[in-house]
């Protein structure tokens, strides 16, 4: 079926997809307001180098930045990221569902930025756990170096921190899109549904009839008109026997034509008889003004 068939459908049946329109607009209001809000926040943490390591750059973190670098902070956000660690943060009241993650376009010097996002249903939970999540990384990367001195240690520093989580319209909107689309499929999909079955029963109805043969059903169920029979051929014109000889003779005007019709012997025909003394036996019948009879051909 394509598209304008099915136009054709819904406006055939417009009152039905009139209803069900309305419905699905009215489904979606209440699919609106009872479809939770979802709050964001988010922070960034870098992780910087030891005193020892940036001596050779005038004790500057910033232009001590190495590939282990990036590697002490994908060992953080693993350690973070652990279920031991959602567990024990659940426990302490910050439930909000939260990553840690490395940067998408994580290079030497990028990679070792640790990006903190936090998302949940209520924002003052939101936010909470946030600040338990970011103020996490300083003790989980102590306890990774465990044992070094504090002058070889890698630190973490705060370079932004959102102060309110804000509306995050992606997954608030994600589950009405999904709704939308689902009430829409609906109310255009039925009344052609609804069609399908009421053509079905409509033949399944005529096909039931007594006296309806197998080829008129088929023939109305495939639209095609019905044309009488008639010859391909025009009938030829019947010859009358009395037309049937040369010259008009006939086999009635005969006196003999009873005997041949017996079976008897068959004389000459008068019709086409011998020349006589170089004129034929018609013309001289003719100019006597009678036919020549069997007798004469009888006395010659």
């Amino acid at each position: 079926m394509d598209l304008r068939q099915a136009v054709r459908i819904w406006r055939a049946r417009w009152i039905l997809t009139s209803v069900l329109l309305i419905l699905a607009m009215v489904g979606a209001a209440a699919a609106v307001a009872k479809t939770p809000r979802y709050y964001q926040s988010a922070s960034a943490v870098v992780l910087l180098a030891s005193r020892v390591a940036s001596m050779q750059n005038g004790g500057n973190p910033f232009l001590s930045f190495s590939p282990s670098l990036t590697l002490t902070a994908d060992a953080v956000s693993r350690a973070l990221m652990a279920p031991g660690t959602v567990r024990q943060l659940a426990a302490a009241g910050f439930t909000a569902s939260y990553t840690v993650a490395l940067p998408p376009y994580a290079t030497a010097t990028t990679g070792s930025v640790l990006l903190v996002t936090v998302t949940g249903a209520d924002a003052a939970a939101v936010q909470r756990t946030l600040q338990a999540v970011t103020a996490q990384i300083g003790p989980q990367l102590a306890q990774l170096q465990l044992g070094v001195p504090a002058r070889g240690q890698v630190r973490a520093d705060t370079l932004s921190f959102t102060p309110q989580a804000t509306l995050s319209i992606s997954q608030t909107a994600r589950p009405l899109v999904v709704v939308g689309a689902l009430l829409l499929v609906i109310c255009l999909g039925t009344p052609i549904v609804v069609d399908g079955l009421a053509t079905r029963r409509q033949l399944r109805d005529r096909s039931a009839l007594p006296d309806y043969p197998a080829l008129s059903r088929d023939r109305a169920r495939l639209d095609v008109p019905a044309f009488p029979h008639r010859s391909a051929f025009r009938e030829e014109p019947t010859i009358p026997v009395e037309l049937a000889f040369p010259g008009g003779a006939t086999g009635s005007a005969h006196p003999q034509a009873g005997d041949r019709a017996q079976g008897g012997p068959r004389p000459p025909s008068s019709s086409w008889p011998p020349a006589r003394n170089g004129v034929p036996s018609r013309q001289a019948s003719g100019a006597t003004g009678r036919r020549a009879g069997p007798g004469d051909v009888s006395r010659s």
